[in-house]
């Protein structure tokens, strides 16, 4: 068995009409049954969030990806423990951003991106999150098992969310338990979020997720990938958002 994953970003038709390239990024790690995937979201406002959300993917997957590798224990151990690695990995990945925004004599601000993120072996995991966008861990034994939600932090205010450059990104970093093998796990921007999430945020939308998912198991994982972007790129989404989306399916066998 093992974790085949498929992962695409598509520009939203916001960004297209003003030439603004797609602000979204994600990010996989994989090694053995160890599986580190981030995707992260671009805030509209920023500069260069597009930069910052690639450059939070790439670092943040590669630096829990080996912290796991290291200690694999982590997986099954406190939350408090995960919790303090998972913050460590997010502080590599963010002093890299810092050193950008340096070298391009820009404000960190203009780098503002969201994260949501999950680390997991054959036997349990952990979403670990800051702002916006959302995870879900549907368990192999669905039954027995609600799915596991990693739900959207927004403020007080409409389109107001937390970013990985903000002072206080620590204050903001959550983690969540996924505590069963997971068979599904979704990671998805808010753009996605309309057509991919069910009512209320509390399970995946079976009407699109599973044909999807039926699809990309009879296929490998780069033909599977270029077929979600076309999903996520047609037209019909649209009508339901102008925003970008970006969508991370990682299945077992």
């Amino acid at each position: 068995m093992g974790w085949r994953i498929y992962a695409a970003s598509a520009v939203g038709t916001s960004h297209l009409d003003k030439g603004i390239p797609c602000q979204d990024a994600c990010a996989f790690h994989v090694e053995g049954e160890l599986l580190a995937a981030v995707v992260c979201d671009g805030a509209g406002s920023a500069a260069r969030s597009d930069v910052g959300a690639r450059l939070i993917a790439d670092g943040l997957a590669r630096a829990l990806g080996e912290r796991l590798a290291r200690e694999p224990e982590l997986l099954a151990g406190p939350r408090e423990d995960f919790a303090a690695a998972a913050a460590e990995a997010v502080a590599q990945a963010r002093a890299a951003l810092v050193e950008r925004a340096d070298a391009d004599g820009r404000a960190l601000g203009d780098y503002a991106a969201t994260v949501v993120g999950y680390a997991g072996d054959a036997q349990s995991g952990w979403f670990l999150h800051i702002g916006d966008g959302i995870g879900v861990a549907e368990a192999v034994d669905a039954d027995a098992a609600a799915p596991v939600v990693s739900l959207p932090a927004n403020g007080e205010y409409a389109n107001e969310t937390w970013f990985v450059t903000g002072e206080g990104w620590r204050e903001q970093l959550r983690v969540l338990r996924v505590p069963a093998p997971t068979a599904r796990l979704a990671l998805m921007s808010d753009g996605a979020m309309p057509f991919a999430m069910a009512r209320g945020n509390a399970a995946l939308y079976a009407p699109f997720i599973d044909p999807v998912s039926r699809y990309l198991a009879s296929v490998d994982e780069d033909t599977g990938s270029r077929a979600l972007h076309g999903t996520l790129a047609d037209p019909r989404t649209h009508g339901i958002t102008s925003d970008d989306k970006t969508l991370l399916i990682a299945l077992r066998g």
